[in-house]
């Protein structure tokens, strides 16, 4: 028999009910193992009417369920092997505790557009069997008449209230709708629900018993049922499996609300994820307390009835800013920049996705307002892709350097690749070779790789003579003035950047195009500039691009702008020899 119950020790260590210092203060008398203590429980102590935990009501069990009664079972460990599977009470719910009576909740519950279910999930906090508690709407501006449903419907719980009420004009967002709530929550523990979900009648008892019992703990959390399918989902606490995904739902997670004034709400920035990022933020500053109990019913129906971030929401942007926040991997945002480029946008998409290495992949395809079905072939690799890929555009064309700025203004990850839609990789490993030479090399400000020319009628590919010639992994600018057409890079597809720097380019690079030359002699101001002598990206030169569809004449012109917006952000010693080479061969033909 003692065999047995120890075998059953980690199972029911697992339920988190039965708690040793609470039942040794008990029986003094016994030993202080744990295990001890256990067993004595388990084969003597329920017998004779003690309680595992003040959390758990062995009597109430067997009396509430006389099958287990009738089986001379005992309640902790039928429950730990059986009864929490089957969501079998633990305690009766209306066994009150002066201590946990003063424990108060402002409950936070954001809505937009869902007036016809909200009322389920009210109803569920009105029910609960802890009155201490204000629940918080915060309406992010519904046009579908939640308002005036909700003042006919609790009237009175508004007027009195214990319902509070507030509305935005307009639709600001989800995490804009949260900390308003915070901002405006009466008492110390925060809990949340969303309004197509339900919590169970004892909820706020569950945490109000736990916050009483683990004193000096901020965050709490427990298990929750995903009705479609049936499942209990939840478990002990592993930061390092948080960290990889969460598995902690914001409905059944309860804080302090200390944590918002210390560390901060919602992120406004963010569409998506918003739950993990504060879960995450508040757990690694607090360990939370873990409660097995089955305390809310997920509706995990259909998203899109439901309006659902995530039917709308692309995924990679923040998760590449989670991950990069909280140092969790190395993230990486490519740009795929691209305008009427419908033979060849396939390929540079293909490429990127098929890039490998110990990174987040973060891919923008930055599309233009093309004409010519570019943006149809894209929008349908990010509903094939919808992990991987995300567009922007409005369908207007800006030019090229305005979708520069946009696409660098929407990157997540910590690094920034360049991948011009008429070009492709060819090395899958390309972005992980650069990433890896760049936290080698911290003080260079970029990176480049040899480059591969295509040519239309022209067999094979072509490397380009003066970068054949360089002898460096770090260049300076005086390697670029030695080169007469001072691009050494040559193409943007073959870079990779920190996209911090990026995100912070002077204006002036944006002015007339921005180039390989006066990016260059900027970010050199920063650091080296960091070259890999290994091809791993295709250049094609054709009639419709940029540079080679251009005549001789407006390529001279467009020489001379580029070159004059270099040295404008040169370092000083460079900028006379730049004046000359301005001089010497872009002066305006004469008239």
């Amino acid at each position: 028999m003692g065999r047995l119950k120890t075998v059953h020790h980690p199972r029911i260590a697992q339920t988190e009910l039965f708690d040793a210092a609470w039942y040794w203060a008990r029986h003094p008398d016994l030993s202080a193992s744990p295990a001890h203590l256990l067993d004595h429980y388990l084969t003597i102590g329920w017998k004779q009417g003690a309680d595992p935990s003040p959390y758990f009501d062995g009597a109430h069990y067997l009396a509430t369920h006389p099958d287990v009664a009738a089986a001379g079972l005992n309640p902790l460990l039928h429950y730990a092997l059986w009864g929490e599977a089957e969501g079998r009470a633990i305690r009766p719910v209306d066994a009150a505790d002066a201590r946990v009576a003063e424990v108060a909740f402002s409950v936070i519950l954001a809505t937009y557009n869902r007036a016809g279910i909200i009322e389920q999930a009210i109803d569920s906090v009105l029910a609960q069997t802890h009155g201490n508690f204000e629940l918080v709407i915060v309406d992010d501006g519904s046009t579908d008449g939640t308002q005036e449903r909700l003042n006919a419907r609790y009237g009175a719980e508004l007027a009195q209230g214990r319902l509070v009420y507030l509305r935005f004009s307009r639709n600001l967002g989800i995490s804009a709708a949260r900390n308003a709530g915070l901002l405006v929550a009466r008492h110390p523990w925060i809990a949340y629900i969303d309004s197509d979900n339900t919590i169970r009648p004892h909820f706020l008892d569950s945490f109000a018993r736990r916050i009483v019992g683990r004193d000096g703990a901020m965050t709490f959390y427990s298990r929750f049922h995903r009705a479609s399918e049936a499942d209990i989902l939840g478990g002990p606490f592993d930061l390092e499996a948080l960290q990889r995904a969460n598995y902690i739902d914001l409905g059944v997670f309860v804080h302090h609300i200390a944590c918002f004034h210390e560390l901060g709400g919602f992120d406004l920035g963010l569409r998506r994820l918003v739950d993990w990022d504060v879960i995450l933020k508040y757990v690694r500053r607090y360990t939370p307390a873990y409660i097995t109990e089955v305390l809310l019913d997920y509706r995990n129906g259909d998203g899109s009835a439901l309006n659902r971030i995530t039917t709308h929401e692309p995924f990679s942007l923040p998760m590449a800013r989670i991950l990069r926040r909280h140092g969790l991997r190395t993230t990486v945002t490519t740009v795929i920049i691209c305008y009427n480029q419908k033979d060849f946008i396939a390929q540079a998409i293909e490429s990127a996705l098929a890039q490998v290495g110990d990174f987040f992949h973060d891919i923008v395809i930055a599309d233009d307002g093309s004409t010519d079905g570019t943006a149809d072939i894209a929008r349908d690799f990010c509903a094939r892709h919808p992990f991987a890929l995300r567009m922007i555009g409005d369908g207007t064309n800006r030019g090229i350097s305005g979708n520069f700025q946009r696409a660098f203004a929407a990157a997540g990850g910590e690094f920034l690749a360049v991948l011009e839609g008429d070009d492709y990789w060819t090395d899958p490993a390309k972005l992980a070779r650069q990433i890896a030479f760049l936290r080698k090399n911290a003080d260079c400000s970029m990176v480049f790789s040899k480059i591969e020319i295509e040519t239309p009628g022209t067999p094979g590919r072509a490397t380009l003579p003066r970068q054949d010639k360089l002898r460096k992994s770090k260049l300076d600018g005086a390697d670029f003035l030695a080169e007469p057409s001072l691009n050494l890079i040559a193409n943007f597809s073959c870079c990779l950047f920190r996209s911090d720097a990026m995100k912070t380019l002077p204006n002036g690079l944006f002015r007339h195009r921005l180039s390989e030359i006066a990016l260059a002699f900027h970010l050199e101001r920063l650091g080296p500039i960091g070259y890999l002598n290994q091809p791993m990206s295709v250049y094609r030169q054709h009639p419709q691009g940029v540079w080679t569809g251009a005549s001789p004449q407006e390529q001279r012109a467009s020489g001379r702008r580029v070159r004059e917006a270099a040295k404008a952000v040169a370092r000083e010693q460079y900028r006379p020899a730049l004046q000359a080479i301005i001089d010497a061969r872009y002066a305006p033909a004469p008239d």
